[in-house]
């Protein structure tokens, strides 16, 4: 819900410093929703998209934004994982829909391609309610990238921090082959080395697999009080888990 509110609050400063440029009978203000209908994440994506949708209806019922005009969303797939896909969905959006901004990308690897590739050349404000990687803090944006999660430089420090309070000295780390997996394994490695604790091993695994028994007993032979996996549950996380469980 913050999330949709902080876009349309960007949207009514668009369409406010616009007015003098477009029609003045404008009645529509349409957003952009670009999250991961399908691919890794798509059972998240539903109430994230509902949320922000039902924000719209109800600045739109309002009736108080810029004089009565409705704010409209436009969906896209982002795919989590496909950057030519969420790239080409993202350029359908803004040449043939007319969105004025974005809410999204969620995956943080789309996220960048999308920005970099259409909103910052059509200098379109995008506003990402998951997009954690720690590179979307310093990557050039012309300002017009904000989220609303915090980077996964954070959640590197909880994780050094309860690893530490929990005892735990030394970890084996493996993660998500892609621009979030790897920013969050960086920020865990960092932190917890900094504490002291020790990393016996980091390793990639790519996502969907059907078999991880390489990478199981790549992480059994380096050892480590615990084991942690940084990406995504239901794309090989889970297997991996399961795998060292049953090692």
């Amino acid at each position: 819900m913050i999330l949709a509110v902080a876009a349309i609050a960007i949207i009514g400063f668009l369409v406010v410093s616009q007015q003098d440029k477009g029609p003045a009978d404008q009645k529509d203000v349409k957003l952009g929703i670009v999250f991961g209908f399908t691919g890794p994440i798509e059972s998240l994506t539903p109430p994230m998209a509902a949320a922000a949708e039902l924000a719209m209806s109800e600045v739109t019922e309002s009736g108080a934004f810029l004089g009565g005009t409705a704010v409209t969303s436009v969906r896209a797939d982002s795919t989590c994982v496909d950057n030519a896909a969420a790239t080409a969905a993202v350029e359908r959006l803004i040449t043939s829909d007319g969105i004025s901004a974005i809410v999204g990308a969620d995956c943080s690897g789309v996220t960048i391609a999308t920005l970099q590739n259409v909103a910052m050349p059509k200098g379109v404000v995008m506003i990402s309610p998951s997009a954690t990687s720690p590179a979307l803090s310093t990557m050039e944006d012309n300002g017009l990238f904000y989220r609303t999660a915090p980077s996964d430089a954070r959640e590197g420090q909880v994780v050094a921090e309860m690893l530490m309070e929990k005892g735990y000295k030394s970890v084996a780390l493996t993660y998500t082959n892609n621009d979030y997996g790897k920013g969050l394994a960086d920020a865990i490695q960092s932190n917890f080395e900094a504490k002291g604790g020790s990393i016996t091993i980091v390793t990639a695994h790519e996502e969907g697999k059907g078999d991880y028994s390489a990478e199981v007993g790549a992480l059994a032979q380096a050892g480590g009080d615990l084991l942690v996996v940084a990406g995504y549950l239901d794309k090989g996380g889970k297997m991996i888990i399961q795998g060292s469980l049953d090692a």
